[in-house]
């Protein structure tokens, strides 16, 4: 089964996520945005990343090219969450495979998982 991490700081977002997307039959790790993500994630090493932007001390941004230009996890698909204008361009520069505009549903979601999927 296809491992799927959101990393976010906002629990209710977090919460939320699991319950909708597990019921959809994804499997779903969450994990806050606090401390050392980017070895966190290169241990999980997910099939597709869902980070929020907005994470406190650091944000999305670091995170995605981070992850975008390490070798051993440059083939994650980044999918970023923000209710930020002009976050599409950003993301492009970054190197993510989508931005999806909160508030979002789960379908919107899902949808951008199963395409970043299909595509890895």
């Amino acid at each position: 089964m296809n491992e799927i991490l959101a990393v976010s700081n906002d629990e209710q977002l977090l919460k939320l996520l699991h319950e909708q997307l597990t019921d959809l039959r994804f499997s779903l790790e969450t994990m806050s945005g606090n401390g050392d993500m980017l070895a966190q994630i290169k241990h999980k090493k997910p099939d597709v990343l869902v980070i929020d932007f907005i994470l406190g001390d650091e944000n999305a941004a670091a995170v995605c090219h981070q992850v975008t230009a390490d070798t051993n996890m440059k083939s994650i698909p980044v999918i970023i969450l923000s209710d930020m204008p002009g976050m599409e361009q950003l993301g492009a520069k970054l190197g993510s495979f989508s931005v999806i505009k909160k508030p979002m549903t789960t379908a919107e979601l899902a949808e951008q998982i199963v395409v970043a999927l299909k595509n890895k």
